[in-house]
């Protein structure tokens, strides 16, 4: 074998496992997402979340797998799989691109949606809906916010405190609490704490927006690299298809 094909045997080799261990994080970051934040999808609507989690981790398993294709086309010289390979890195690609137009030209519609939802549904389910209440409550403790849009204030005209289901003499949930095992720490009429500073002040909308931006972040870097994988994967391919011709041809 001629030293011009076999370095570029290997190299094609090398990606192609470096593209096998990267579609492995794509779903390990998809299944992370999913199981970290699952407790957020009442508050969340649309299902936009949980769409986001699962297609990373179909585009992660697919590429994984897309991944051993290549390592086997590259080890067996096989033109055939190779074109198969090629094929489906393309598809890939286009997919990627397509998802991310979409996402730009949509994102201001979708958080503007989200923000809504999670108003209403902080708003007239907290107190009734037990999904609800475990997920806003979990919001509230982990992202250090209290209420909806306005922040704790939002809580005067909420169902919980209006039909009467939280406890007397509280203004917020317990979760709002910087301290939850300060006795009094939510004590005050609806919205109108006794003393502001034992509660978290900050909106939970807002919280909950810096939230999804850093998940955006997060895909928007794994796209990237998993893109210029593959137009790397796209010239390499290329290339050695081109080396076997020109070795096979003397």
């Amino acid at each position: 074998m001629g030293c011009g094909l076999t370095c570029v045997k290997y190299l094609l080799f090398i990606f192609n496992f470096i593209f096998w261990v990267a579609g492995g994080g794509v779903l390990a970051i998809g299944l992370w997402m999913r199981i970290d934040r699952a407790t957020f999808d009442p508050l969340l609507g649309i299902d936009y979340y949980p769409i986001v989690c699962w297609t990373l981790i179909g585009v992660g398993g697919f590429v994984f797998l897309v991944g051993f294709l290549g390592c086997c086309g590259a080890v067996q010289e096989s033109k055939c799989m190779l074109g198969f390979y090629f094929f489906l890195l393309i598809v890939v690609f286009v997919g990627e691109v397509g998802a991310g137009i979409l996402a730009y030209y949509y994102h201001d519609e979708v958080r503007t949606w989200m923000d809504s939802h999670m108003e209403r549904t902080i708003k007239n389910n907290y107190g009734f809906v037990p999904a609800v209440t475990a997920a806003v409550t979990t919001m509230q403790e982990q992202m250090k916010c209290c209420g909806g849009d306005r922040s704790y204030v939002d809580w005067m005209s909420s169902k919980y405190y209006t039909e009467g289901k939280a406890p007397a003499n509280t203004s917020v949930p317990l979760s709002c609490c910087r301290d939850q095992t300060e006795a009094g720490c939510n004590r005050g009429q609806p919205g109108q704490p006794a003393d502001i500073s034992k509660i978290y002040t900050q909106g939970c909308i807002r919280s909950m927006e810096l939230w999804v931006q850093e998940q955006v972040w997060i895909l928007g870097g794994v796209g990237v690299g998993v893109g210029l994988l593959q137009l790397l994967g796209l010239i390499f391919i290329c290339c050695y298809c081109k080396a076997i011709d020109d070795y096979y041809a003397y």
